[in-house]
């Protein structure tokens, strides 16, 4: 009888080949989800600037002065008037959505829109004045527009020398903060610094 020898060298390779190439198609499918999962992380990281930068950002911006309308005994403050705008490359806004908080150092009153344009906008509202240019009838401040803002101070006594801080948050964006002292001498109309 004879015997057989079998010789595996051969089987042998063969098996290394199939290992090599196992380890190969893992290594390009692991590398292949890392090089996703980092993509994604980019555009992720992407979007929360953007985000970040749009809430960050005042859109709004005072354009010129800030002006005091006293009473009539003129022995305080009782309207306060400026010009808003867009900053450059700010977004559209809707100024009638924003929330305007006037506040001295003992008090705070939230203000109210009040859809009357004019010079009056009643005690503690606010109101548009005017529209820049006066073709624009709706309330969406865009670039090269501006609109002239009234505010009633309400029952916040705006007298000589008291320091107040108008905040104006629209919908999107930081806040405006507008922030101003009565000087000792009150007239008709006064430049508030």
């Amino acid at each position: 009888m004879k015997r057989v020898i079998r010789n595996e060298d051969a089987f042998t390779g063969l098996e290394a080949a199939i290992v090599l190439i196992a380890f190969v198609v893992v290594a390009a499918v692991f590398s292949y989800v890392v090089l996703g999962a980092g993509f994604f992380t980019t555009q992720k990281s992407q979007e929360v600037v953007h985000s970040g930068v749009t809430q960050a950002a005042s859109n709004i911006v005072v354009k010129g002065e800030v002006y005091g309308i006293a009473n009539t005994g003129m022995t305080a403050v009782e309207r306060i008037r400026f010009d808003v705008g867009l900053a450059a490359g700010g977004l559209p806004v809707d100024i009638q959505q924003a929330a305007f908080t006037l506040s001295t150092e003992n008090e705070v009153q939230s203000l109210t829109f009040n859809t009357t344009t004019g010079t009056q906008p009643g005690d503690g509202n606010w109101t548009i004045g005017e529209r820049h240019p006066t073709t624009e009838t709706d309330n969406i401040l865009q670039a090269e527009e501006s609109m002239t803002i009234y505010v009633d101070s309400g029952s916040i006594a705006l007298s000589p020398r008291t320091m107040f801080n108008l905040e104006i948050k629209p919908e999107i964006g930081a806040s405006l903060g507008v922030q101003r002292t009565i000087p000792p001498s009150i007239t008709n109309v006064t430049l508030l610094y």
